[in-house]
């Protein structure tokens, strides 16, 4: 919902110091500290405020520019006062914890600053003492509407969380993801099938697009589901996780709650083993790609970009990329997006997309938190919609958009007409991606959850209807098919199935949960490959409860009823 910055809810006299240096106060001057003062919004002298980040080696600088001297970097010197320094810059994840967990075992301070994803590291760095809690900065720093999107969404702290405090500003997914249907319509057609709604409509719809030649070719190589097991059979493309969703809440690596408010393991309850039972059945009458075992999920719906395959489940924006590549391998193919079916009793369900996925710690000596929530609104405030945020169109002209005529150009600067030494890029088709150089929010996008949803459902229901923010902007010009299919993804998010624990890995977790899942991979792996009975779920239970599983679970339901305190 839309709320101008001119209407936050700020409390304490400190407040108006971080209105300030958001640019929302008048000309009078406020002491930050010892020395620096905020005059315009500006800190004068300015501040330095020290972070550590990973940058993708494919980020695109112009020429005389680095990570540390860059366009961000200059209007935060410019118009906020704050210069940024970087303690390390690397390229992946591994090697970032690596040098943040030297940091933490020796005697130089973390930086002021930083971005993590690993919940292991989060949870060291919490107990190490060295972070800092940012209960009481968010009361006094975060503006209202931040405060409300906290307020919606509360499970976003559960990672950041111990004894009663908070040690982390989560970094929201936008949640555009979740499992939707990907078939070929031409194959349904062609052999007179309705549009499969239930897990009885699937047999007979893999049955015939796997011994009914489908493709019309005379051979016997075409099967019903492209399938990825390499990692987990419920991933999020080339995916079963409709199928455990069909007979119960349950999902495999999930935890759910019981019927007393408990936590338990959603791979060791009886629904997951009847979905085993049906993959293992379609996997025997060759309805499943045989070689889902060593493929990871990209391989995978190569088998129905291909041709191989009938029905693929992942992603609605698994279009335009990889899938209309199926149309130019065979520019007869036809395909199209839909809802998943319904199990025995009626029960739909599918992976939850994770919310959160990393978050923003401080060192416990960062003098300058104002100055960060300060900033982080004035970043944040293009997702709510502020129209004279200096970022509402984008992150820099010049960069990652281009004005003509009035209107911004996104892309295909050439093609619009903009002049050569306005492209960003010497292609005259690629922009760059400025949000990179944003590093005291580690160089990714600030998103409020289901943000594209209203835009999708708007322009799924009417392709003419005019665009009211950059979010619709950004959705209107897509083709019927992939609108649709934003449409189903939308219109089933109730069918998501909560993973319900959503905090740092237990002290069993930590020494016993990589053996765990290993025995949970190789047992469903078997059992769907017919290599093991279907009773050996029932070994397989009892074998994780006994291997650490009922310690695990232990300690995950005292974690949780910690979030109650």
């Amino acid at each position: 919902m839309f709320m101008s910055h001119k209407n936050y809810v700020l409390t304490g006299t400190v407040l108006s110091m971080a209105l300030a240096v958001a640019g929302c106060a008048d000309d009078k001057s406020e002491t930050t500290g010892a020395t620096a003062k905020v005059v315009n919004g500006k800190y004068d002298p300015a501040i330095t405020i020290t972070t550590a980040r990973v940058l993708d080696p494919n980020v695109k600088f112009k020429p005389g520019e680095t990570i540390e001297d860059n366009v961000h970097t200059r209007w935060m010197a410019d118009k906020m006062g704050i210069q940024v320094k970087h303690t390390f810059v690397v390229n992946n994840d591994k090697d970032f914890n690596t040098k943040l967990r030297l940091l933490l075992a020796g005697s130089d301070p973390l930086p002021d600053v930083f971005q993590v994803s690993d919940p292991t590291l989060i949870s060291e760095l919490i107990q190490s003492g060295k972070v800092m809690a940012v209960d009481e900065a968010i009361a006094k720093y975060a503006p209202q509407n931040i405060k409300d999107l906290y307020a919606k969404y509360p499970d976003g702290f559960n990672m950041f969380k111990s004894n009663g405090k908070t040690y982390g500003i989560p970094m929201y997914e936008s949640l555009t993801g979740g499992t939707i249907f990907w078939i070929r319509q031409d194959w349904l057609k062609k052999l007179n099938l309705p549009d499969p709604k239930t897990i009885d409509d699937m047999d007979k719809v893999f049955e015939a697009f796997t011994n009914q030649d489908p493709d019309g070719n005379g051979k016997k190589d075409t099967f019903g589901l492209a399938l990825s097991m390499l990692d987990r059979v419920n991933g999020t493309r080339a995916t079963v996780d409709w199928v455990f969703g069909a007979y119960g809440n349950n999902m495999p690596f999930q935890w759910t709650k019981d019927k007393d408010g408990n936590l338990m393991y959603g791979s060791i309850q009886p629904s997951v083993k009847q979905a085993l039972s049906k993959i293992r059945d379609w996997m025997a009458k060759g309805y499943i790609d045989p070689e889902a075992g060593i493929k990871d999920k990209n391989k995978a719906t190569e088998s129905f970009v291909n041709g191989s395959a009938g029905l693929v489940a992942g992603e609605y924006h698994m279009y335009p990329n990889p899938l209309l590549d199926t149309t130019k391998n065979n520019p007869q193919a036809e395909f199209k997006p839909l809802y998943l079916p319904a199990g025995p009793t009626g029960n739909i369900g599918r992976v939850e997309t994770p919310m959160v996925k990393r978050g923003i710690l401080f060192n416990k000596d960062f003098k300058h938190i104002d100055a960060w929530f300060a900033y982080y609104q004035k970043m944040f405030e293009y997702q709510f919609f502020v129209k004279d945020s200096e970022f509402y169109l984008g992150n820099h002209e010049g960069y990652d958009y281009v004005m003509k005529d009035g209107k911004p150009v996104y892309q295909q600067f050439e093609q619009a007409g903009i002049p050569k030494d306005k492209w960003p890029l010497p292609d005259g088709k690629t922009p760059i991606e400025a949000k990179a150089y944003a590093s005291l929010i580690g160089g990714t996008n600030l998103n409020r959850p289901y943000s594209y949803d209203e835009g999708i459902l708007k322009f799924a229901n009417d392709p003419k209807a005019t665009p009211a923010n950059p979010i619709e902007d950004s959705i209107k010009d897509r083709v019927p098919v992939h609108q649709l299919a934003g449409k189903i993804r939308v219109e089933q998010n109730k069918f998501d199935l909560a993973n319900e624990f959503k905090g740092a890995p237990t002290k069993t977790m930590r020494t016993k949960l990589e053996l765990l899942e290993k025995m949970e991979k190789e047992t469903f792996t078997q059992i769907i490959y017919g290599k093991l009975p279907v009773e050996a779920f029932d070994k397989f239970v009892s074998d994780w409860k006994a291997s650490g599983g009922d310690e695990i679970t232990k300690e995950v339901n005292e974690w949780y009823k910690t979030l109650k305190k």
